[in-house]
């Protein structure tokens, strides 16, 4: 009898988990529960225990009181202040060595094509023909056929020139040194 108690069991069920197993009905009150069906009272559900508050501690923290400022951190902020500002002047400068340095950049491009201009009029106020044609009529210049071999005679003594009208800049100078010296000499 006790197996079959056991068997006969139903379980009230919420959703997929069992509470409590309700016992089979006996065959007299299921008759009578078909006619008028008899309500039972849940199963008094423990309420879940909530878990406890601790309440906030805050740590006693003593104050400090206020202490006069460290002569080694107003230095500090002294020093840090000037070095911020060399920064910043030394960025300025580099600036404007930047700007002049673009200045001077668009400057030597319009020279250099200006020499370009300058040299091509220089090369075309001599005639290369007209030069060479000279030289070849008075005979100080020959030209030489493709199977003739040119030697350079270079054993001559090395002489300077100097120019009587130079009055100025270094090579005058020299000339006016050269001037006194045989001068004292002498």
């Amino acid at each position: 009898m006790a197996a079959e108690r056991r068997n006969n069991r139903r379980y009230q069920t919420y959703g997929n988990v069992a509470y409590q197993p309700v016992p089979e009905l006996e065959p007299k009150r299921r008759e009578r529960s078909s006619a008028a069906p008899v309500r039972r009272p849940e199963p008094h559900r423990r309420p879940r225990p909530q878990p406890r508050r601790r309440p906030a501690v805050r740590p006693n923290i003593e104050v400090r009181p206020q202490s006069a400022v460290a002569p080694f951190t107003v230095v500090g902020l002294f020093a840090v202040l000037a070095c911020m500002l060399l920064l910043v002047v030394n960025c300025a400068r580099l600036a404007v060595v930047n700007n002049g340095i673009v200045e001077l950049r668009a400057d030597l491009a319009d020279l250099q094509d200006e020499s370009r201009v300058l040299q091509t009029r220089y090369e075309l106020l001599f005639d290369v023909e007209e030069i060479e044609r000279q030289f070849l009529s008075n005979g100080s210049m020959v030209r030489s056929n493709p199977g003739q071999t040119v030697y350079l005679d270079l054993s001559g003594g090395d002489s300077v020139v100097y120019y009587e009208g130079a009055k100025d800049g270094l090579s005058a100078l020299v000339q006016r040194a050269e001037q006194f010296f045989a001068g004292l000499m002498s």
